[in-house]
């Protein structure tokens, strides 16, 4: 008589078990490195296909924000992305 094991079977059952956490998970972090990415204004205004001086409006009116780090002027695409669906 011989005792055999399923290693792989249970191997494979916990790796079932965790995938669709672990899934989730990779979507929500992905989504969110998305969501906060910083832009140039050219490349918000290639994004939602204006220009970039309508955007610079947009900004000085103060209906975009922004982000100032010096000189430069980032878009956080969540904010673009809002700003142009609404």
């Amino acid at each position: 008589m011989s005792l055999t094991l399923d290693i792989a079977g249970d191997i494979r059952a916990a790796v079932a078990s965790v995938v669709p956490e672990l899934r989730a998970a990779v979507v929500d972090a992905v989504r969110t490195a998305i969501a906060d990415r910083l832009v140039s204004v050219e490349e918000a205004a290639e994004i939602v296909g204006c220009s970039p001086g309508a955007l610079r409006k947009r900004i000085a009116r103060g209906t975009l924000p922004v982000v100032r780090n010096g000189r430069a002027v980032r878009v956080r695409t969540s904010d673009l992305l809002g700003k142009v669906r609404s």
